[in-house]
């Protein structure tokens, strides 16, 4: 009976493991950063970033698109015209050529987190409707 709890309790472990994986498919798309959270980490790129647009596109190009003050939907690009992204769903990472940019890929409470490896800053985002 010991081995039948155990066994069972593995297997949910694995399930819910397993269902917090993103696909490259599910992370194709714009990205709107809503929050930042330890933006004291680095303040430069956290108001760089503040409701920044990260578009993933099919197509593996990649840009980042900062809000700008004068005006309600102005937007600068800041990324290399050439960039382009990679998933690796084993690591739940994205890679950005032309940078050394690597995003850490996570969902908690119902939320996307994007974390970047370098500035160590924790972007929460959400796709728009």
């Amino acid at each position: 009976m010991k081995n039948a709890i155990m066994l069972f309790v593995l297997a949910l472990f694995a399930t819910s493991v397993h269902s917090q994986s993103l696909t490259q498919k599910d992370l194709t798309g714009t990205w709107l950063v809503t929050n930042i959270e330890n933006s004291s980490s680095n303040p430069k790129m956290a108001a760089a970033m503040e409701k920044a647009v990260i578009n993933l596109y099919a197509d593996n190009s990649f840009e980042i698109k900062e809000k700008q003050d004068d005006g309600p939907y102005s937007y600068k690009t800041t990324t290399s015209k050439n960039a382009t992204w990679t998933f690796n769903p084993s690591t739940q990472t994205i890679s950005i050529t032309q940078s050394k940019m690597t995003l850490k890929v996570s969902q908690s409470g119902g939320k996307t987190y994007f974390t970047d490896s370098n500035s160590g800053l924790k972007f929460e985002v959400s796709q728009p409707m």
